[in-house]
């Protein structure tokens, strides 16, 4: 019986530079796609997000980024308007999350003091 190893067999013939490149490829190619927000969703989202940030209440963040969602929680310390972002301070850090990022938010039960 003949056992074929697929690509493995191939990476040894390879340069690095076409390693990073197909990974790179592969990531692309099965990289998923963001899901578009309904009018209402997008409503409930600014609901929550301004709940938290008036109530100092501790929220879940989604978003979108390097085409994969990805989750923060903490406190909402500033919306700033005119850069079109949130600050979130987590347990860690502080981040700048861009408003066009943002897919989902949930509100945790203890609050932020």
């Amino acid at each position: 019986m003949i056992r074929d190893r697929g690509s493995i067999k191939w990476t040894a013939m390879m340069l690095p530079e076409h390693i990073q490149k197909i990974k790179q490829w592969k990531r692309e190619a099965y990289a998923e796609a963001p899901r578009t927000l309904f009018e209402w969703e997008l409503e409930d989202l600014q609901q929550t997000i301004n709940q938290a940030f008036k109530q100092h209440k501790i929220v879940t963040i989604t978003t979108w980024q390097e085409a994969k969602y990805v989750q923060w929680t903490g406190a909402i310390t500033a919306l700033d308007i005119e850069l079109q972002q949130l600050v979130l301070e987590t347990l860690t850090a502080v981040k700048c999350i861009p408003f066009h990022t943002i897919h989902a938010a949930r509100l945790e039960d203890e609050s932020y003091d």
